[in-house]
């Protein structure tokens, strides 16, 4: 199977990899992006085209230092507060409180400016950030969920109301990109595109039954494509 991984650094030890066969992803199928280490996040299920588009312009502005952090994104230890607004701001909590601003065409909480892959809820669906300190390193920064957010405690789940989940709140992660790293990234991405393109090129239908119809054991030319 022909996957592909980011690594975070030289050690290997800790990357970024899509957890699908290269050779077979086409433009707007849905891809699992997970980060692997010691432990590991899925960060985002969803379409190839708008996923890795949102990757490559996201690692493109942190290269160019075009993701320093809005100063109510930080506190008096210089430490990111990113990951703790998000989750007042997904449970409603002193929305009042946080800083609004026009990106990405309009009135928003500043810190989906560096929204990388922002998942539903739990643990083991997190939200995701890329930034930059106020050195200009480039910051991957993946952060929890209220596990009960947008659901109800299964049967036999231990729930923890949000009042107390947030005395323990802590991100999941930091990590420190180089901008070498990142320029790798860039291009493996480059390469990535490449592929996916031919792949769509060669499954496009031809009218004959392509082979997207074929894997559903459908006949003649049902997917309209």
């Amino acid at each position: 199977m022909n996957l592909l991984k980011f690594y975070i650094n030289s050690s290997e030890k800790e990357f970024i990899s899509i957890d699908e066969d290269i050779s077979e992803i086409t433009l707007f199928e849905n891809i699992k992006i997970n980060f692997e280490g010691v432990n590991k996040y899925i960060l985002i299920n969803d379409c190839f085209d708008y996923t890795i588009d949102v990757l490559k312009n996201m690692l493109k502005e942190a290269i160019n230092n075009k993701l320093p952090l809005h100063k109510s994104l930080i506190n008096k230890n210089k430490n990111s507060l990113i990951g703790y607004q998000w989750s007042q701001y997904l449970q409603k909590r002193k929305r009042k409180s946080l800083v609004y601003d026009r990106t990405r065409g309009g009135i928003q909480w500043v810190g989906y400016l560096h929204n990388l892959f922002e998942t539903s809820h739990g643990i083991d669906r997190p939200a995701s950030w890329l930034y930059n300190d106020e050195h200009g390193n480039i910051i991957l920064e993946i952060t929890p969920v209220y596990p009960w957010f947008s659901s109800k405690p299964e049967a036999g789940e231990t729930f923890v109301k949000y009042s107390e989940w947030m005395k323990s709140y802590k991100p999941l992660l930091i990590r420190t990109i180089s901008k070498e790293t990142a320029q790798q990234w860039l291009k493996q991405i480059d390469e990535l595109i490449e592929v996916v393109k031919a792949n769509d090129e060669r499954t496009k239908c031809t009218g004959l039954g392509c082979l997207h119809c074929a894997k559903e054991g459908k006949t003649g030319c049902p997917c309209g494509s």
